[in-house]
């Protein structure tokens, strides 16, 4: 009877790992896409554990924009989709049960990056600083790259803004005004880069 005992005991210890083990972990499926657009494949997701940030699993999602995270022990994750191309999408905190499937309601849709691009801007002034509305500028790319030219008015607070390619460029900026000596500003920028500027005219005599 002692001998029969044992090997039960020793069965129900053989089997119990399995069974705990399978029942740690869960999954979380779901579907992405681009905004009001097509499925997305070959998307990144990461769930990283709310409370361990350094425990983390990854996943991709296939043809269809579908995706499974899989072996997730029981807790709260913040899931991220990355693709190159689009803007980082971030979940709120999603409780994961031990054991359990987690269907995400609706489709995560992710939103592509605007166009890469430099922007100069800056300030047409006179005398001791003061704004200088109306004047003409004018902007022509000096170096051996592509012939650029574009023209602005000041706006009412002496701002102007250029935006352009996003390449490493040398511009040269002209502000004029009647009644007043032009004047040129050359610069340098670098791919998307944003320079500020002010341009002070002097009075003609």
């Amino acid at each position: 009877m002692l001998f029969k005992h044992a090997t039960i005991a020793a069965f129900i210890l053989v089997l119990a790992p399995s069974s705990v083990a399978g029942a740690q972990t869960g999954s979380i499926r779901g579907k992405v896409r681009e905004q009001k657009g097509k499925s997305l494949s070959d998307v990144l997701i990461k769930a990283t554990n709310a409370e361990k940030k350094d425990e983390s699993f990854e996943a991709r999602s296939g043809e269809n924009g579908e995706f499974t995270l899989s072996g997730l022990p029981g807790g709260n994750y913040i899931l991220t989709f990355e693709k190159q191309g689009f803007k980082t999408f971030t979940t709120r905190r999603l409780t994961i049960a031990a054991g359990d499937t987690l269907k995400l309601r609706s489709t995560i849709e992710i939103v592509r990056e605007g166009e890469a691009y430099s922007l100069i801007r800056g300030a047409v002034l006179f005398d001791l600083g003061y704004s200088l509305p109306n004047a003409l500028v004018l902007i022509e790319r000096i170096d051996v790259g592509k012939k650029f030219k574009q023209e602005t008015v000041s706006r009412e607070g002496g701002e102007f803004a250029f935006r352009l390619r996003a390449e490493k460029a040398v511009y040269r900026i002209t502000a004029s005004a009647k009644g007043f000596l032009p004047k040129s500003v050359e610069i340098e920028v670098d791919y998307d880069e944003v320079r500020n500027i002010a341009i002070t005219l002097e009075k003609e005599k």
